[in-house]
């Protein structure tokens, strides 16, 4: 009898502490437990970025868009300048390019791309003109429409900018303006590619002038100055043109430098439209 209640009392004392044990000891919870316990605070994690956050994000980012359209409004006044001095020159230009015409039949070594080709020598000076008068429109449309998004985005509250009008200035951005911007530089490069011409038409035909008065002789009756005069102003027509066509391109290489990252924050910033989007999707419809 009394061994029988030891052996009760002790296997009483033995459950009465594991019980105590099991209650006081820390909870581990197990990998699918944690796994259950991280998700709410997942889903939940939308919630930080709200719908005035992510509309604030998105003007920022524009900012920065605004900042390159200025810095190419800047180079705008250079461009205008070049195409008004090349407009003045290119009559004098004319008049070596008449005259490589009128001796490339004679003259089979005329140092140019189309040297024989007489008729495409006014076609040239043709085009190159109308290619400058339509890059002075393309320059003055890019003008209107830059200021126009610059005033828009000026009028946004940075802190709460009104989601609708933020939209309609994006849409802007990405149609009408980057439109002019693109139109531009293509025009620009035009520019670029006849200027380059000249100026390889001109370097040729110094350099074979250089060598003596054949060429002179065979044009003889283009030219209205002694073969010295022709000699010294062609030389130094070539060095002008040289040097205002080097600023030229540079400048062309920083305006599509801007439009490049113009271009890929404007495009980036729909991101901005689909997290808003989701945000103000109801979680029940996310299920």
């Amino acid at each position: 009898m009394i061994r029988t209640t030891v052996v009760t009392a002790s296997m009483t004392v033995v459950l009465a502490s594991s019980v105590w044990a099991a209650e006081t000891a820390p909870i581990v919870p197990s990998p699918s437990q944690m796994e259950l316990s991280a998700k709410p605070h997942q889903c939940e994690l939308p919630t930080c970025l709200t719908i005035s956050v992510l509309q604030q994000r998105k003007l920022a980012k524009f900012h920065q868009a605004m900042d390159d359209i200025k810095a190419q409004r800047a180079l705008i006044g250079d461009f205008e300048r070049y195409a008004a001095w090349m407009n003045t020159n290119l009559a004098s230009y004319s008049r070596y390019i008449q005259a490589g015409s009128a001796a490339a039949t004679v003259a089979k070594f005329l140092p140019i791309p189309y040297a024989g080709q007489a008729a495409f020598f006014s076609k040239f000076v043709a085009q190159f003109t109308l290619s400058l008068g339509s890059t002075s429109k393309s320059l003055n449309s890019y003008l209107q429409t830059s200021q126009q998004l610059l005033d828009q985005a000026s009028m946004l509250d940075p802190h709460s900018p009104d989601p609708k009008v933020l939209a309609d200035v994006h849409a802007f951005a990405d149609g009408p303006f980057l439109k002019s911007m693109l139109d531009a530089q293509l025009q620009l490069n035009t520019i670029a590619e006849f200027s380059a011409g000249t100026q390889s038409f001109l370097v040729g035909l110094n350099s074979y002038l250089s060598t003596g008065d054949e060429y002179l002789h065979k044009v003889k009756g283009v030219f209205k100055k002694d073969s010295q005069q022709e000699k010294s102003f062609l030389t130094e027509s070539t060095a002008n043109l040289k040097t205002k066509s080097e600023q030229f391109n540079t400048r062309l290489k920083s305006f599509e430098s801007q439009g490049s990252r113009i271009t890929t924050i404007i495009k980036s910033l729909t991101v901005y439209d689909e997290l808003t989007a989701a945000v103000g999707t109801p979680m029940s419809s996310k299920l």
